[in-house]
């Protein structure tokens, strides 16, 4: 059976109002995943503040105020599974998405933080890191043409390994190959300024 409830996380107390609506239909939640975000190209000084903060809204604390809200009952439970969509760019510099990166670096050191404080109630944090998704996001965030999404994977197979992952447990998963390679063995070793410049390049629009 599935309940639909219609909310616009990139309004404040909008994930209040989910749970609200949650506890008046007496439903219980045994699984979180907190999935909604976007992104949005171009530089910090030539975007629109509004944007950029309906961004950090929809990414950072519209994901916080849902945890919030459905974790105690989980705890209490003594079981629950939370999974929350981040990205590899929660672990790089992201010049051109700068406020995008940082949000997703937010979900990522959340997610860690809040994982260890809870798994010993039975309740476990995933946060799922992938590289470029076919999902639209590349369309709403302007970068349709960068070189960053000539090989993005599909949402099924990103979502599969997202769930898979949550389902056992683990702390995170980086689904895309190259990525985390780049993660867990270049970046330790690279110049930071060099990291910039190529994250720049791969995410300029031709």
């Amino acid at each position: 059976e599935v309940h639909i409830i219609v909310a616009d996380l990139m309004k404040q107390g909008a994930g209040s109002a989910v749970y609200q609506e949650i506890q008046s239909r007496g439903l219980k939640v045994d699984i979180l995943m907190n999935n909604a975000g976007l992104g949005g190209y171009g530089n910090l000084h030539e975007r629109s503040l509004q944007k950029e903060l309906e961004m950090m809204q929809l990414n950072m604390i519209a994901l916080v105020e849902l945890t919030h809200c459905l974790l105690p009952e989980m705890i209490k439970n003594g079981n629950g599974k939370i999974l929350n969509t981040s990205s590899s760019a929660g672990f790089l510099p992201g010049p051109l998405q700068t406020t995008y990166f940082a949000t997703k670096a937010f979900v990522n050191s959340f997610s860690f933080g809040l994982d260890q404080e809870v798994r010993r109630h039975g309740v476990t944090v995933t946060a799922l890191c992938p590289g470029p998704v076919k999902t639209g996001f590349e369309a709403a965030a302007g970068m349709g043409s960068s070189d960053l999404f000539k090989r993005a994977a599909s949402a099924s197979s990103t979502a599969l390994k997202g769930y898979a992952a949550m389902e056992k447990g683990k702390l995170v998963v980086i689904t895309d190959g190259p990525m985390k390679f780049l993660i867990n063995f270049m970046l330790p070793i690279l110049p930071r300024r060099t990291v910039l410049k190529m994250v720049e390049k791969l995410q300029t629009v031709k």
